[in-house]
């Protein structure tokens, strides 16, 4: 009976240090300020999709990533760690639209990581959002919640891409176009 709870005792340890080890961040990281380091990993789930990080008070403070006129963006992953542990890939990929962290809905990541790395380092990942961002207090920002195969990972925050200045100066220029030459050809 005594050696049944040291084994019990010695596996849990086990796997609690296990658990630790097993690392990989996406950046930029929702409420760190700068390149994001082991401890800035979290632990995504159902009930905490961005792990212990206090998404009101991050939101509108965090770093961002600019998405695509195709609703895509690219970001950047890094494993503190080799094997499935600090996998690059991404199993499970929600975005919020609202930006709240209340209303979550699947996104496709369309370029993964790789699951076993052989090293530890970086790669691109690049994700697509089903809808344009809607949140924070400039009403174009998302919540993207990532989790890896080793179930680490964190939230991004993305921001729409910007309109270009192209359709603000079209129409002027169509009008032009229709007026013909100008009168004074002194001007031209």
């Amino acid at each position: 009976m005594h050696f049944s709870k040291v084994l019990a005792t010695a596996a849990l340890l086990l796997s609690a240090s296990l658990g630790v080890s097993a690392h990989a961040a996406i950046a930029p990281v929702l409420g760190v300020a700068g390149t994001p380091v082991r401890n800035n990993v979290q632990r995504p789930s159902t009930a905490k999709p961005c792990g212990n990080t206090n998404i009101a008070q991050t939101f509108d403070t965090s770093g961002v990533i600019t998405m695509n006129a195709d609703n895509t963006f690219t970001a950047t992953i890094t494993n503190f760690n080799k094997g499935v542990d600090g996998s690059r890939q991404i199993v499970s990929a929600l975005v919020d639209v609202t930006g709240t962290g209340k209303s979550f809905t699947a996104a496709t990541v369309t370029k993964n990581g790789t699951k076993n790395p052989t090293n530890v380092g970086s790669e691109q990942l690049t994700v697509g959002l089903p809808a344009a961002c809607q949140g924070g207090a400039t009403k174009n920002k998302c919540l993207v919640s990532l989790k890896t195969a080793g179930g680490f990972g964190n939230c991004v925050v993305v921001q729409n891409a910007a309109a270009t200045k192209r359709s603000a100066t079209a129409a002027p220029r169509r009008a032009e176009a229709r007026a013909g030459p100008s009168r004074h050809p002194e001007i031209e």
